[in-house]
């Protein structure tokens, strides 16, 4: 096993929860131009971020989980790992009939963020440099990233909107999630 494999999957949370804080203002100022040019009402930036279960309390809700890691020993020195990560939005409540429009726009910002715009390739310094993060569980209101050199590429390997029931709520919500693949390589 990895001497790091614990090490590679916690980091992720993290940054992935900061890279998102860092860039979504700008991604959904360019989703919120075409929204208000088709008369919609612009998209709010994402104030809850979750890594755990909580009473949802305001939208959009965001929780981000580690899913699982893959294996591939390539040589003797080096191991690469598939790290799977989930991000759920919460979008609002399916009693709007705007709430799909907003969760597909929701999910067009996170993809940007995740496709197009945090690293970029081929350096992918979001990801391995401290960032500052807004979140109960990092008290420092900094991230710990992944060492220099670990992240090889980032995917986004799955999209889906669907209707969910929370319990105690009176209306399901409309949700938006990406599957996230990150390959890392050690030695």
């Amino acid at each position: 096993m990895p001497s790091n494999y614990p090490a590679l999957a916690k980091p992720g949370l993290n940054q992935i929860i900061a890279v998102i804080q860092k860039y979504q203002q700008t991604v959904i100022s360019a989703i919120n131009a075409d929204r208000e040019a088709g008369g919609e009402q612009p998209l709010q930036p994402i104030q809850e971020f979750h890594k755990g279960p909580k009473v949802r309390t305001a939208y959009p809700w965001l929780t981000v989980a580690y899913e699982g890691t893959a294996f591939t020993e390539s040589s003797e020195q080096t191991t690469e790992q598939h790290l799977m990560f989930v991000v759920q939005l919460e979008a609002g409540d399916f009693d709007s009939e705007y709430a799909q429009d907003a969760a597909i726009d929701y999910m067009r910002a996170l993809h940007a963020i995740f496709a197009k715009v945090a690293g970029p390739p081929p350096s992918f310094s979001d990801w391995e440099s401290q960032l500052p993060i807004q979140h109960e569980t990092v008290p420092s209101n900094v991230t710990a990233p992944w060492p220099v050199g670990t992240v090889k590429q980032i995917f986004v390997e799955r999209e889906e909107q669907m209707l969910v029931r929370r319990e105690g709520a009176d209306k399901p919500a409309v949700e938006v999630s990406l599957t996230l693949r990150f390959d890392l390589e050690e030695t």
